[in-house]
C-alpha cells in the first residue's frame, strides 16, 4: 500500500471507505453552530466542543425538532471525506442532548403546532364508556407496562389489552412509536383505545415524544388516543395531541377503564329504582283499571237505560205508525167498495161494450157488431137495429 501511488480521488474515496466500514455510525454530542438551510430542503450546520468544529449535512424531512445555534445536541451519523477534502458528518437524526435546549425546542415545536390546530380541543374525542379492546404501546421493560396492566385488571377485567412493545427513548423511540400507532389504525379495526405511556425521566429521556412524526402521528389517529407520559408535572407535546392526556400510566389506566366495582354497585342501584319504578307503574295500573272497570259500570248502565228508553220509544212510534195505517187502510178500503162496478151493478145497473170499449153514448152504438152487456149475475151479448129518431132519443134496446 505505501509502494502504490493512489490519485486524490482514489485516496479519498479509501479514506471513505475505510471511515464507513470503520464507522458505519457514529453518535456524537456537541453544540450547535452556524445553522441554516439551503434551497428550503437542505440543512447545514456545525457541531463542535471547545477545540474542534465538525461540518454536518442532512436533508429538511430528517429533521424532527426544532434546531437553533447554541443548543447542545446528540446526533447519529456516518463520517465521510467530501471531493473538496472537507471532513463530514451525514446526519442520519438529531436529538436534543440538555435540558434547557429540550425546553427551548418543545416551546418552539409547541408554538408550531398549536398554530397549526393539533392542540384543538374541539377536535378531541370522548373515551368509549366501557372499551372491551385496547391497544397498549410502551415498553415491556418499562415500569409503566406492569403499572398500567395492574390498574387495568383490577378495574376492568373484561377488556382486551393489545400489547405493542416499542422503545420508550432513544433515537429508535419515535420510529417505533409511529410504527405502532400507523399498524393499529391500518390492522387493528377492533381496537377501541390506543394508550402511550411511559414512566418518568429526564426532559432528554422523553424526547421521543415531543418528535413531530410522532405528534402527527397521535394527531392523525382515527382510533382514539391516550397518552400518559413521566411524572404528574411532565407534560409532552404527544399528550397535548391526543384525545385524552394522562398525567401518568396508572392515570391513564383510570382513564380508559371504569371501575368494575363502581359499575356493579351503579347497576344495583339502576336494578332497585327500576325495581321500584315497576311496583309503581303497576300500582298506578291497578288504580287505572278500577278506575276504568267504576266508569265502564256507569257507562254500561247508561247505556242500558238509554236502550230501555229507545226501546219503549221505537214500540209507542210503531203502535201509532200501525193504528195511523189501520186508520188508512179503512179509508182506502171504503173508497174502494164505493168504486167497485159490481156494487153498481148489483142496484140493476149494466156495463155496455162493444169491441172492448165502454159505451157512454147510444150514438157511440154500430149496428155491425155485437154489444156485451154486463149484468150482476152474468152478461150476455145483444144486436143493435136500426132506430128511428125517436127510438134514439129513447133510447131502447131490443133483445134478439
Amino acid at each position: 500500500m505505501l509502494d502504490e501511488v493512489l490519485s486524490v480521488t482514489e485516496l479519498r474515496e479509501f479514506v471513505t471507505q475505510t471511515l464507513s466500514y470503520a464507522y458505519p455510525l457514529v453518535v456524537v454530542e456537541g453544540e450547535v453552530a452556524s445553522f441554516r438551510v439551503n434551497q428550503g430542503k437542505w440543512i447545514f450546520f456545525d457541531i463542535k466542543d471547545s477545540e474542534t468544529t465538525l461540518s454536518c449535512f442532512m436533508t429538511k424531512y430528517q429533521l424532527k425538532t426544532v434546531l437553533e445555534d447554541g443548543m447542545l445536541v446528540r446526533i447519529s451519523a456516518t463520517p465521510n471525506l467530501t471531493k473538496w477534502g472537507k471532513f463530514s458528518l451525514t446526519v442520519k437524526d438529531v436529538e436534543l442532548a440538555g435540558a434547557g435546549e429540550v425546553q427551548k425546542a418543545f416551546e418552539l415545536m409547541k408554538a408550531r403546532f398549536e398554530a397549526e390546530g393539533l392542540f384543538e380541543i374541539g377536535r378531541k374525542r370522548a373515551l368509549p364508556a366501557y372499551p372491551m379492546k385496547v391497544a397498549l404501546i410502551t415498553s415491556t421493560d418499562a415500569a409503566a407496562y406492569n403499572d398500567f396492566l395492574t390498574i387495568a385488571r383490577d378495574r376492568w377485567p373484561l377488556a382486551t389489552i393489545e400489547h405493542v412493545h416499542t422503545h420508550v427513548q432513544g433515537l429508535q423511540a419515535p420510529i417505533d412509536i409511529v410504527k405502532a400507532i400507523r399498524g393499529i389504525n391500518a390492522q387493528h379495526k377492533d381496537i377501541e383505545v390506543i394508550v402511550v405511556v411511559r414512566g418518568g425521566g429526564s426532559a432528554e429521556d422523553l424526547q421521543a415524544f415531543h418528535h413531530e412524526d410522532v405528534v402527527r402521528a397521535v394527531y392523525a389517529s382515527h382510533i382514539p388516543v391516550v397518552v400518559g407520559i413521566g411524572h404528574e408535572d411532565d407534560v409532552s407535546l404527544a399528550e397535548l395531541a391526543a384525545d385524552v392526556r394522562a398525567s401518568t400510566p396508572t392515570d391513564a389506566a383510570r382513564r380508559v377503564f371504569p371501575d368494575q366495582k363502581e359499575v356493579r354497585a351503579e347497576l344495583t342501584r339502576a336494578q332497585s329504582r327500576m325495581h321500584a319504578a315497576l311496583l309503581a307503574l303497576l300500582q298506578r295500573c291497578r288504580q287505572v283499571m278500577l278506575r276504568y272497570e267504576k266508569g265502564q259500570t256507569r257507562f254500561f248502565l247508561s247505556i242500558s237505560h238509554r236502550l230501555e228508553r229507545s226501546q219503549r220509544f221505537l214500540q209507542q212510534a210503531f203502535t201509532d205508525k200501525m193504528r195511523a195505517w189501520s186508520h188508512r187502510v179503512v179509508l182506502a178500503r171504503t173508497v174502494l167498495n164505493g168504486m167497485d162496478p159490481t156494487r153498481v151493478l148489483a142496484r140493476g145497473y149494466a156495463i155496455v161494450r162493444q169491441q172492448g170499449v165502454v159505451m157512454r153514448n147510444p150514438e157511440q152504438l154500430s149496428p155491425s157488431s155485437p154489444v156485451l152487456v154486463q149484468l150482476q149475475q152474468g152478461s150476455t151479448e145483444l144486436f143493435v137495429k136500426e132506430m128511428t129518431d125517436e127510438q134514439r132519443i129513447q133510447t131502447n134496446l131490443e133483445f134478439s
